[in-house]
């Protein structure tokens, strides 16, 4: 049985020659649909560049993003996470 992922899969790779970080996140669907405009929001940030070629959609809505940063990219990834954990912490007061 697959198993279903409600939270974000990060990893930073490191280019074997340059040196040159880039964060790579898996978005499974489920998170998508509570977090979509936190995500949104996040991807606007000047400071997170990637295009077109650096993503990949799946069918059930989820998506993979390779992104490079001026910054630390698991500094960039950590800020998206606590921007999640406020709008959940928001969410369950209600």
């Amino acid at each position: 049985m697959a198993e279903v992922l409600s939270e974000p899969q990060f990893q930073i790779l490191t280019h074997q020659y340059t040196g040159e970080k880039t964060g790579r996140i898996y978005f499974p669907a489920l998170f998508l649909a509570e977090f979509h405009e936190c995500v949104t929001q996040w991807l606007q940030q000047q400071e997170i560049i990637f295009s077109e070629t650096d993503l990949k959609r799946y069918e059930d809505g989820s998506f993979r993003l390779y992104f490079k940063t001026n910054n630390n990219p698991e500094k960039t990834y950590f800020r998206l996470l606590r921007t999640t954990e406020k709008s959940r912490s928001q969410n369950s007061r209600y």
